[in-house]
């Protein structure tokens, strides 16, 4: 035979045996990749054939294990499919309640304060009903974001805890929940504070005005009062200035009254040199007008 026709031998038996080990590794990945397949398929379908059996009590004492390990998602899971065949019967408060708590420890405190509210409105004499109503208004409380944000969260809580102190009076949470409202308020206060002067930087002087007025009157008990009331003569000054000419007057006088009332409340005050010479600014407005016109 010659040594072509040798080499073409040899060649098909190694392309044959080539062929051969692609075809045992393909069988090989592919068996792998079936058990894994099927080991995953069995753990999932354990959970999911709990999840549809019709046996409630193993599903209800299953929920329970799942809470106390700490698996709330799927604790959850499963008490949402007994709300409604345990609707009506002794075992609903009890249901009802620990699905609002799965919620609150996964952190989704919307839909907690809901179901927590929910369930105060439901069971108000239950054993639960205390606490639900109290972890509705902390749920809110949790959502409370930075004070730059919008507040709609903090004026929630505050609501919830002080419905709370309305309804349970002498409950040990008292001090806690007046300590949050503190909390809150002072982050409502910053807030309004925080707008009040972004109205008077952008030259929005009559809302800058009313805005530093309006902290005075939420928020009497303000450590900021001494700058609050000099911005509301800072601001009315301004507003004068931008007035038409027949109402100038008349916000000018209103400016120095609000100095009048500074200086006696402020004797001290390190703004008092500047407020006095606003003051004498708007009193030397006054008399320029009055003698032009």
């Amino acid at each position: 035979m010659s040594k072509k026709g040798c080499y073409f031998i040899l060649k098909s038996h190694k392309s044959r045996t080539f062929a051969a080990m692609l075809k045992q590794k393909g069988i090989l990945l592919t068996s792998i990749v079936f058990a894994v397949a099927v080991l995953f398929s069995s753990c999932k379908t354990e959970y999911e054939k709990l999840r549809l059996s019709s046996d409630n009590d193993l599903k209800l004492t299953k929920a329970f294990e799942f809470y106390e390990a700490g698996e709330y998602q799927k604790a959850q899971y499963l008490l949402e499919d007994l709300i409604g065949h345990v609707r009506l019967t002794d075992k609903a408060e009890k249901v009802y309640f620990y699905y609002a708590y799965t919620h609150y420890h996964l952190k989704n405190f919307s839909f907690a304060s809901h179901y927590f509210k929910q369930f105060s409105s439901t069971f108000p004499n239950g054993t639960y009903a205390e606490e639900a109503l109290f972890m509705s208004a902390d749920s809110y409380y949790r959502l409370s974001p930075d004070y730059k944000l919008t507040q709609e969260d903090t004026e929630s809580a505050i609501e919830g805890l002080q419905a709370f102190i309305n309804t349970y009076p002498t409950s040990k949470k008292i001090e806690d929940c007046n300590n949050r409202i503190d909390e809150l308020r002072e982050k409502l206060e910053l807030k309004a504070l925080e707008t009040a002067k972004g109205y008077y930087k952008r030259k929005h002087y009559k809302a800058a005005h009313y805005s530093f007025q309006s902290l005075l009157v939420n928020y009497p008990d303000t450590k900021e009062g001494e700058f609050i009331r000099y911005m509301i003569i800072k601001s009315s000054f301004k507003y004068a200035q931008q007035s038409i000419l027949s109402k100038q007057v008349e916000r000018y006088e209103e400016t120095k009254k609000e100095v009048v009332r500074f200086k006696k409340r402020y004797e001290e005050s390190s703004y008092l040199k500047e407020v006095e010479n606003i003051y004498e600014t708007a009193n030397n407005k006054i008399k320029k007008i009055r003698n032009e016109y």
